[in-house]
């Protein structure tokens, strides 16, 4: 019999090490959405170091404390599995916090409804793994309730709500529950409590959720129709400049006729000026053919009026043919970076030049957006601040950020001191067709 109680107790720690980390994981990872890298092997580890040291305590002190194990536990997960900021590593507190939550209800509720009836050793080691278990396979289940591919992190408000309604409820549940050396004494009724606690973290946590996708949702319609007005405004540009560039066929015999009589009148000035404006008409009805992208195209077109209205000017130099992103993506990076970058080269004294370009490099395109800026701008956060220019360099930077994670791009931000000021620069990359 003593032989079985400590095989029991190496297997129950086991069981609940791997479960409490395997709970922690895909909460941490899937519920609460946070970066964490997928260490397979992580919960069998630690489940395994949960038995030995739990063996190891009850053989040779008389009783287990939980609370080392749970310390080092905290520390290998920041270690392996999350990324080492502020935020993650709070994160992952209340992941841990939540899923010893999870664990000790299902635990309550299994040994409530069995409480009255006589259980053998064996079968008082079958519920607690059976509560280990359930646990394990109800915040599996929560995982895929919540799963959606573009779905947000939630916000440590949320986090904190959800972690502390379910350790203020498991705590008053923990009143009723009393040990007698191996065998649990539950109250029967602590099981009504803990399944609502059960219910209501499952509800809270679908509507965080829900939530975070309806104000996605929104901003997807906005872009939506951000990218169809563009769109439109690019085919009436296209068909205006296809009627301009027919009347300039047309009307060709004539201004050969005309230039054929400045030259023989040796009126040559009055010549370059007529070929000058000639050519001038001529530019104006290619000028929204210019990266070869439809969608770019009309964009740079309509950010080059944007930035002659700020008395600016906006360079164009290469290609984006062959993008292979979609064009509400398109949409949001040119049109927040373009805007950006006007709007601060329009608080400067220098010469208001915005350049854009663009090169093919194996399967990506390279895009540099640069500006003058008359101060130096903060680009060691997400969104880069400084004192007269955070107005014209923080808005839209994480939806671009965004939106050039989700297609497999990357942005990279900079500022530089120049000859007069500072000059900010925007460096993309995104993905080409093959």
């Amino acid at each position: 019999m003593k032989q079985m109680a400590h095989f029991s107790i190496i297997l129950l720690g086991v069981i609940y090490g791997a479960a409490f980390s395997f709970c922690t994981l895909v909460t941490l990872g899937d519920l609460f959405y946070r970066k964490v890298k997928r260490v397979i092997l992580f919960p069998i580890i630690a489940g395994v170091i949960f038995g030995i040291v739990e063996f190891l305590q009850n053989r040779f002190i008389g009783g287990i404390n939980m609370m080392p194990l749970y310390l080092l536990h905290t520390a290998a997960a920041i270690f392996l599995l999350a990324d080492k900021s502020k935020e993650n590593i709070i994160s992952l507190i209340c992941a841990e916090m939540f899923s010893d939550c999870m664990i000790g209800s299902m635990q309550t509720a299994f040994f409530s409804v069995t409480n009255g009836a006589e259980r053998s050793f064996i079968q008082v080691t079958l519920l607690y793994l059976t509560g280990y278990i359930t646990a394990a396979l109800f915040v599996f289940f929560l995982k895929r309730l919540v799963r959606s591919e573009d779905r947000d992190p939630l916000g440590l408000l949320q986090i904190f709500l959800l972690t502390g309604i379910s350790c203020a409820v498991t705590s008053l549940v923990r009143r009723s529950f009393t040990m007698s050396d191996y065998i649990p004494n539950v109250s029967p009724e602590a099981a009504i409590p803990s399944v609502l606690m059960l219910m209501s973290v499952s509800v809270l946590l679908l509507l965080s959720v829900k939530a975070d996708q309806a104000k996605r949702f929104r901003e997807m319609n906005e872009l939506n129709e951000k990218y169809m007005a563009v769109q439109a405004k690019h085919f009436e540009q296209s068909r205006a400049a296809d009627t301009e560039m027919r009347m300039l066929r047309h009307d060709m015999k004539n201004h050969i006729t005309v230039m054929n009589g400045l030259f023989d009148s040796g009126k040559t000035d009055e010549l370059g000026e007529y070929l000058k404006e000639l050519g001038t008409a001529f530019s104006d009805t290619q000028s929204v053919n210019i990266t070869g992208n439809e969608i770019a195209d009309a964009i740079i077109y309509e950010k080059k009026k944007y930035a002659e209205m700020n008395s600016a000017r906006l360079v164009i130099d290469g290609s984006l043919q062959e993008l292979n992103i979609s064009a509400v993506t398109l949409c949001t990076v040119l049109s927040n970076l373009l805007d950006n970058a006007i709007e601060a080269v329009s608080q400067t004294g220098t010469e208001r030049v915005v350049t854009l370009s663009a090169k093919r490099s194996g399967s990506f395109y390279y895009i540099c957006i640069s500006n003058p800026t008359a101060n130096a701008v903060d680009v060691s956060a997400d969104i880069p601040t400084s004192k007269s220019d955070c107005a014209g360099h923080g808005l839209g930077l994480k939806s671009v950020r965004n939106a050039i994670e989700k297609c497999g791009g990357t942005l990279e931000l900079s500022c530089k001191k120049a000859a007069s000021g500072y000059t900010f620069t925007a460096e993309v990359l995104l993905p080409a067709k093959k």
